[in-house]
């Protein structure tokens, strides 16, 4: 749903960016943003994201004339999103970018805005902060929004008040940052200068929810050092991003309404549209692996080792992390009907394990319609000493 074009930094914009080319912001009033929402709803829409905008802080900000740093006006946001939230046929509510130079230079109104969307957004609400560089000669060559202090300043700022978790499970409000190569000016101590921000910023607890990498090439830019490029992309996956997933999901989290996508690929395939079987409700158990995502502005993917039903939702239990991803399995499966294949999706039962259980509970079915009373009657039945996580994922 877009709030406004153009950016409160058209005299002197980010040189790789359109949005400073259409001028003066152009808002739009509370009441059209308002009305708009309503017909989506009325025409059977759910989730909504505020976007078209390049700073939800500078909607109808004061000073875009003549300040550098606009301060934000935290009124007409609050009616927008609070008005929104209000219509309660609407569920996932997100927004879009932040300018974190504004956040730092205007700290006391922008509290405002952060907690009004803390209060009404679906948790989960990522709002990304574009640096594209910490090397301050790319800064200055490319006109950028932004610098390193800044950006450590909002960041500390949205971790502040987002950090809490809400009811699907996830942070309320994180920050993400986005990186470009290909900018004038980079060199290869430019990615070290990235690197050593992600780095400053991990080493005071700070999440990021997403760290994106992008690449710019063409007229009015420059070639891109591809080895060095590598290595920082590497570098953040592995140094950056899959310890911010363990500290954001920790094993056992509990993620509710997780939405299944594809089968064996996250990429779905026509065949999966088109063949019915994939949506069977048959299949749930079989071996294979399922991808799915809670709906959400930039969603976390999660992969379960076995297959459910496609265009269906369930909640899981975190059981493992990638650079980018995170492993699962359904919490409440039923200890006496779980295939081999769940079984085995939880940590501490390997395949010889999950045979036991499945064993064990064919030769109980013979005298009981009900073979294990408690989940824990599953495992000392089998031999097996029960798994911390088992708690979490199984139920009669």
């Amino acid at each position: 749903m877009e709030l406004y074009q153009g950016c409160v930094r058209f005299k002197r914009g980010c040189k790789f960016c359109i949005e400073p080319k259409k001028g003066l912001p152009l808002w739009r009033e509370e009441s059209e943003v308002l009305s708009e929402i309503t017909a989506a709803l009325d025409s059977g829409v759910n989730h909504i994201r505020i976007g078209g905008a390049t700073d939800i802080y500078t909607y109808k900000a004061e000073g875009v004339r003549d300040l550098e740093y606009p301060i934000p006006n935290p009124e007409p946001i609050a009616k927008i999103l609070h008005g929104a939230r209000e219509d309660e046929r609407l569920k996932i509510f997100h927004v879009d970018n932040g300018n974190p130079s504004i956040v730092a230079e205007n700290l006391e109104p922008a509290t405002e805005i952060t907690k009004t969307m803390v209060n009404t957004l679906s948790d989960g609400a990522v709002l990304s902060f574009g640096l594209e560089s910490a090397d301050p000669t790319v800064h200055e060559i490319n006109w950028l929004n932004c610098n390193a202090e800044q950006l450590t300043t909002a960041i500390r700022h949205i971790n502040e008040f987002g950090k809490g978790r809400g009811e699907r499970g996830l942070p309320k409000l994180l920050p993400g940052l986005n990186f470009i190569a290909g900018l004038n000016g980079e060199t290869d101590k430019s990615y070290q200068m990235n690197l050593e921000l992600l780095h400053n910023l991990r080493s005071q607890g700070l999440w990021l929810r997403r760290i994106n990498i992008r690449q710019v090439e063409g007229r009015g830019f420059q070639d891109i050092s591809e080895e060095p490029f590598r290595a920082f992309k590497k570098a953040v996956r592995e140094e950056i991003d899959t310890i911010l997933l363990q500290e954001m999901f920790p094993l056992g989290t509990k993620l509710s309404d997780v939405w299944w996508e594809a089968h064996e690929n996250r990429i779905r395939r026509p065949e999966q549209v088109l063949d019915p079987s994939h949506r069977a409700e048959v299949i749930r158990g079989k071996a294979g692996i399922t991808f799915g995502r809670q709906i959400g502005a930039y969603p976390i993917l999660v992969g379960l080792p076995y297959l459910v039903p496609l265009e269906a939702g369930s909640d899981i239990i975190v059981t493992g992390h990638g650079a980018r991803s995170i492993s699962g399995v359904e919490a409440n499966l039923s200890i006496n009907k779980a295939t081999q294949s769940q079984l085995e999706a939880v940590p501490g039962i390997g395949k010889k394990a999950a045979w036991r259980i499945v064993s064990t509970r064919a030769k109980a079915s013979r005298k009981s319609k009900i073979p294990f009373d408690s989940v824990e009657a599953a495992f000392q039945a089998a031999g097996i000493q029960t798994p911390e996580v088992a708690k979490q994922v199984f139920s009669i």
